[in-house]
């Protein structure tokens, strides 16, 4: 799906977005909705940045089924993640 710069670009948002994640739900853990607000709007906003920047595997327009779901799937895994080094973060900072 992804090769040589789109790889690294790849990795650089995804890295970025879980920053995003881990700093906007440390901060606001407190205020549930918020830390929830910033959690999806940085999952959607990132797998549909992967979603446009990746290669079509079958050459016409708009994007095949595979592509949307493995760019889903890696901006919901970036999500969570983030969101539960927030978790952890938090728990530790309180003991």
């Amino acid at each position: 799906m992804f090769r040589g710069g789109r790889w690294r670009r790849t990795l650089a948002v995804s890295a970025l977005a879980f920053g995003v994640v881990l700093a906007g739900s440390f901060f606001l853990i407190e205020n549930v909705r918020a830390a929830g607000a910033i959690l999806i709007a940085v999952t959607v906003a990132l797998a549909a940045y992967l979603a446009l920047n990746a290669p079509n595997p079958s050459g016409r327009r708009g994007q095949s089924t595979g592509v949307l779901v493995a760019s889903s799937a890696l901006a919901i895994a970036v999500g969570i993640s983030g969101f539960a080094a927030a978790i952890l973060l938090v728990a530790l900072s309180r003991t």
